[in-house]
């Protein structure tokens, strides 16, 4: 993962940590099963791209490439230890998603959760969102390349 990206993505998990501390939040039940849901669908995504891209030519091109911004690998090298990462950091995020929802207690529909770990939860889910972000720019860059042969 390049540097600039793992940068950004300390930073926006940092700060939306900072920012839910301070703003009152409540967790329920339906938005505990809805990150849990969405995360899983993000899981499948990244699983069926990597299906997608298996026999490309935009993917052979990448392996034919050296990445400029880390001349010790190629492209290919650097797009796996993307999926990777995506792949590692959203199976981390639903267990931990599924660990506090089967560990807490639940009053009126609203999990009991201190604002630390309230925010921790969502902080997580959105560091999500951005992996999605840089890997859907890999695959609209595929696409104007395979359209482009």
């Amino acid at each position: 993962m390049y540097n600039q990206h793992l940068m950004y993505l300390v930073f926006i998990a940092i700060g939306i940590f900072g920012i839910l501390l301070f703003i009152d939040i409540s967790i329920t039940e339906s938005l505990m099963q809805n990150f849990i849901t969405f995360l899983s669908i993000t899981f499948g995504f990244y699983m069926t791209s990597l299906s997608v891209l298996y026999n490309s030519k935009y993917i052979k091109k990448l392996y034919e490439e050296i990445d400029p911004k880390k001349p010790t690998q190629r492209k290919i090298h650097t797009l796996k230890n993307y999926f990777r990462d995506s792949a590692y950091w959203s199976l981390f995020s639903i267990g931990l998603l599924i660990i506090y929802s089967l560990t807490t207690k639940v009053e009126s529909g609203i999990l009991v959760l201190n604002s630390f770990f309230e925010s921790l939860l969502v902080s997580v889910v959105f560091v999500n969102f951005i992996f999605m972000f840089l890997l859907f720019k890999v695959f609209i860059n595929g696409l104007i390349d395979e359209s482009a042969k």
